[in-house]
């Protein structure tokens, strides 16, 4: 069973990583820029695409690929600016973003790559995982992976396709409401035992990422109120989503001994 990756670089999978982040990356980008003029919004639509393009190589492929993953980000970030450059888009004319926008791309899909192989498993779980049954341990590395998923498909279903729809409020919390809940899902199928806290928790957290973004990024003032029923929401969105995880993951562990 062994794989190589940790002692060999495989180049497949980089150029996997190449092509899937070409398309998230680009499309994503090409899709917002024509609606959203603001560049915080257009570089953090592109960091998410690096997390969604770490995280597929990093479940896809065999083994652990992080670092196939990460010199796919990098490749990603010099193609994407160096085709804006060429047509000369402003977000490449500060020669200073461009470099944080290197480090950037490649942490994000650095990220995205642990996200993607903890889902997959290949590096294992710690026996205190595998064998808790009940509600009582918290752990952090499932409500990290919770907050990175969650946010990271926040963006991209919000940003990415709410000009698709034209900017329909209705249809954007539609997807807000998605995200949270196929975030909890996951976590909740993927992670061994049952995992119910952490995905809520990492609900919690992804809403406030997105109001610090909000806030702090394009300077879009929430009202506290607001900003209280996107916590309470993001909580329990994300709880109902671990909870239809467990019931599957249920569901599948049950299969070989009813054969």
């Amino acid at each position: 069973m062994a794989d190589g990756s940790t002692t060999s670089l495989q180049w497949k999978w980089v150029l996997v990583g190449v092509f899937v982040g070409l398309v998230i990356v680009g499309i994503s980008y090409f899709l917002v820029a024509p609606t959203f003029k603001s560049a915080p919004i257009q570089a953090l639509v592109m960091l998410s695409g690096f997390i969604i393009t770490g995280a597929v190589v990093g479940y896809f492929s065999p083994g652990v690929t992080i670092r196939e993953a990460t010199i796919a980000g990098a490749l990603v970030i010099l193609l994407v600016l160096g085709l804006l450059l060429i047509l000369g888009e402003e977000l490449v004319q500060d020669q200073t973003k461009n470099f944080l926008g290197l480090f950037l791309g490649i942490a994000m899909s650095w990220v995205g790559a642990w996200v993607g192989e903890k889902l997959q498993g290949s590096q294992g779980h710690e026996e205190h995982e595998t064998k808790r049954m009940g509600f009582t341990d918290l752990i952090w590395k499932w409500v990290i992976v919770g907050v990175v998923i969650g946010f990271a498909l926040n963006v991209l279903l919000v940003f990415v396709l709410a000009p698709i729809f034209n900017i329909n409020l209705d249809i954007a919390f539609v997807l807000f409401v998605i995200s949270f809940v196929v975030t909890g899902f996951v976590v909740g199928l993927k992670s061994p035992g049952v995992t119910l806290k952490e995905p809520a928790l990492a609900g919690v957290f992804a809403v406030a990422l997105d109001w610090l973004f909000l806030e702090y990024g394009i300077e879009l003032h929430v009202e506290g109120g607001y900003l209280a029923f996107g916590l309470v929401l993001g909580f329990l969105l994300t709880l109902f989503g671990a909870w239809l995880g467990e019931r599957y993951q249920m569901s599948l562990e049950r299969k070989p001994s009813t054969a």
